[in-house]
């Protein structure tokens, strides 16, 4: 919940990363080695589009630093990065580093960590729930990640997003506590799947015009090809490349006896142990679909006995593909590899990535109860689609709506890409529109916005380019995966006036008259929806107090919550994504017991397919002084994961109430899921209940009193939840 914003920047900044140089191992830490303050220091590389200069003038100490500056602009992020091969014996990788900030907005500032296998990020920090902004003198700072055997390549960094400037010094890096500079390496054991190199530049296989026949064997080989990698223990191990082993059983689809190669396909993998299937004294909430192990179609008698005999056999609790994060349950998708490089015309790479892809959510996604769309029949759709689609554009649309399917906030194509941003339009005009009333209505402009513009806060934008715009949702709609139609129209709300062109016209309705205005549109990557000038508290009338969870600074809420104590009532508006993790900090303050709050439900690799529920958690503790006035709870769309999660937590508490409407459904911490031609998406990684049970996932946070923004609202410049909530304090 809590790491995918975080998540989310890892995964722009890995487009930067792609074309990094090799890494090296001369551990310029301090910067001093460094050609001249033109370049970068000597084993640095630069990423992001601020200026990265050698500062002899500021150092902490020594006689040079690094500073970035952000300009005038400031729009975007600035990075000073150093690459390290993880050949260290070690649990846990610690950065250290010293940094200073001077005039710091619309962003932040931290020290980076970055731990990187065969799919991409593992683990990641950037120290961006810390919030450092504004003016800081030099100050040490730290962060510490997991350092997991599958770790591939090491990042170590300093980055400033948004406006000012930042600078480093004196970076140092530990292994388990271990200055690395003092540690021999040490060869790392490598699995015999990553020595299978015969596919690494293309599957070898040609599907053509699939037939209904080859459909169907496709489909079987899905399913099984999916059940064995999760169970068979020689998959686990590592000892076969399970992605190679399907472009050798795929050409037997052309032709006949194929229920024959896929039993002999299936059993090369050498008879297993058989055991009886343990009991769990834990709560079941989901049992895996084995129905169709069955003798049917093209699956033999042998076969089936074979799978089951391969169902029965003992298993780790970690394999090769699969791990589960520590104290948290969420699956880890691991040796995933990317292909970044193979082209969308491969038949096999696509078809791999169709059954990675399914077969994930077959047996890892806990919410795979909710779809509308029985998960069978998605997969028997999905095959002529993804047959067909040999453009790099319909490849990953034909991706992005089987990402659709499973109805996960959280899912979607998480990734800068060319294609898609041409699809859905390179710019856009800086206004923001939100579906108010079954409208496309203004609510917002940006800095960009030109100043001779008509259009103001409360117009309706009825054609974009002659089109109408309830025509553009229900197409848009389409390529905008979400858990509930609210989710879906308020992301459909950000597209609507993208383009490729460089203005766009409007037709706009106003209280008073129509009209047609032409606007200049600004490259996307301009206009951040999600950052808001919030102040994260304030004192409003009625002697109530305001917080806004988005612009909280780390640890910032205790010292808030010295000076509203004493408040009638407290306003927690958490239509914002919190960017500090106020669960236990604030639900402890509003307790007067432990009171429960959630519960989760975890997979598992004994039983791959099944969830069980964990032990029911507490928030807050025996506390007399605590809070004793109202909270109300501001909720709506723009409430998603750890929001919602916040939410659940702060409503358990004495005189609650929470007002608005539907939120984004999507709790969980997040799983990254990655696809043949680099393509990343991430899932709800484990379910999130109630402690009654009570489904969250696609229902979403319900309100006790529903209210959303009217368009008269919009126009008279209110609040309107603020105002309820306002009004039901001072009741």
């Amino acid at each position: 919940m809590r790491k995918e914003l975080l998540l989310t920047l890892s995964l722009l900044l890995f487009g930067s990363i792609v074309g990094a140089q090799e890494p090296t191992q001369n551990f310029n830490f301090d910067f001093e080695k460094a050609k001249s303050e033109e370049g970068l220091p000597d084993g640095w590389m630069q990423w992001g589009s601020y200026q990265l200069l050698v500062d002899a003038d500021n150092p902490h100490s020594g006689t040079k630093a690094v500073l970035i500056d952000a300009g005038e602009d400031g729009g975007s992020f600035g990075s000073v990065a150093y690459s390290i091969k993880p050949e260290y014996a070690g649990e846990k990788i610690t950065l250290e580093g010293y940094m200073k900030t001077e005039n710091v907005s619309e962003g932040f500032a931290g020290l980076l960590l970055r731990v990187d296998g065969d799919s991409g990020p593992l683990h990641f920090d950037n120290m961006q729930n810390q919030g450092i902004q504004g003016n800081n003198d030099w100050k040490k700072y730290s962060i510490t990640l997991p350092l997991p055997e599958e770790a591939r390549q090491i990042f170590v960094a300093g980055i400033l997003v948004g406006k000012g400037k930042a600078w480093y010094d004196n970076f140092k890096v530990l292994i388990d506590g271990k200055d690395i500079r003092g540690l021999k390496p040490v060869e790392k054991a490598i699995a015999k799947a990553a020595l299978d190199e015969e596919f690494d530049y293309g599957s070898k296989f040609t599907l053509g015009s699939a037939s209904e026949e080859q459909l169907e064997k496709l489909y079987w080989l899905a399913k099984v090809w999916g059940f064995l990698k999760y169970h068979h223990p020689q998959i686990a191990a590592g000892e076969v490349n399970w992605d190679y082993e399907l472009f050798r059983i795929l050409p037997a689809i052309l032709e006949e006896g194929f229920d024959m190669a896929l039993l002999n396909w299936a059993q090369q993998l050498g008879e297993v142990e058989m055991t009886d299937t343990p009991d769990t004294e834990m709560e079941i909430k989901l049992q895996p679909s084995t129905e169709w192990l069955k003798p049917q179609g093209l699956l033999s008698e042998a076969l089936i006995q074979y799978l089951k005999k391969v169902q029965s056999a003992p298993r780790e609790s970690n394999s090769y593909y699969l791990a589960f994060a520590p104290n948290i349950g969420n699956p880890q998708f691991k040796n995933e590899k990317a292909y970044k490089d193979i082209a969308s015309t491969d038949d096999g790479f696509r078809l791999l990535s169709l059954f990675r892809y399914w077969n994930m959510i077959e047996y890892f996604f806990p919410y795979k109860h909710l779809m509308d769309e029985d998960w069978n029949t998605v997969l028997k759709s999905s095959l002529p689609i993804f047959a067909k689609a040999k453009e790099p554009l319909a490849y990953k649309l034909a991706t992005l709506q089987l990402i659709g399917k499973i109805q996960d906030t959280h899912a979607n194509i998480w990734m800068q890409d060319e294609d898609l941003s041409q699809f859905h339009g390179k710019n856009i005009a800086p206004i923001e529109v939100n579906i108010i009333e079954g409208q496309a209505v203004v609510v917002r402009f940006f800095s960009q916005m030109q100043e001779d513009s008509k259009i103001k806060v409360g117009d309706i934008i009825t054609h974009v380019n002659g089109q109408a715009t309830s025509k553009l949702i229900e197409e848009k709609i389409t390529y905008c995966p979400a858990s509930n139609r609210p989710t879906q129209l308020r992301d459909v709300a950000r597209r609507l006036l993208r383009s490729n062109d460089g203005q766009i016209e409007l037709s706009v309705s106003s209280a008073k008259v129509d009209f047609k205005e032409n606007i200049t549109c600004v490259p996307t990557q301009e206009i951040n929806f999600w950052r808001r000038d919030v102040p994260s508290h304030k004192e409003l009338e009625g002697d109530i107090g305001y917080i806004y969870p988005g612009s909280l600074e780390k640890g910032e809420i205790n010292d808030i919550m010295k000076q509203f104590m004493d408040k009638k009532g407290i306003v927690v508006d958490l239509r914002c994504y919190p960017s500090d993790f106020i669960v236990f900090s604030l639900g402890g303050q509003l307790m007067p017991k432990p009171t429960e709050f959630v519960k989760f439900t975890f997979g598992n690799l004994q039983q791959p397919g099944q969830f069980t529920f964990g032990t029911n958690l507490k928030v807050g503790g025996e506390n007399t002084n605590y809070y004793k006035g109202k909270v109300a709870i501001l909720i709506n769309e723009t409430t998603q994961s750890q929001a919602e999660y916040t939410t659940m937590a702060l409503r358990a508490a004495p005189k609650t109430q929470v007002i608005g409407s539907t939120t984004a459904a999507a709790d969980g911490n997040v799983s990254q899921i990655i696809l043949p031609g680099g393509i990343r998406t991430m899932i709800s990684g484990i379910g999130v209940y109630y402690p009654d049970g009570t489904e969250t996932q696609r229902v979403g946070i319900k309100p006790d009193v529903e209210l959303r923004p009217s368009i008269e609202g919009i126009r008279k410049g209110k609040d309107e939840l603020l105002e309820k909530a306002q009004e039901w304090i001072q009741q």
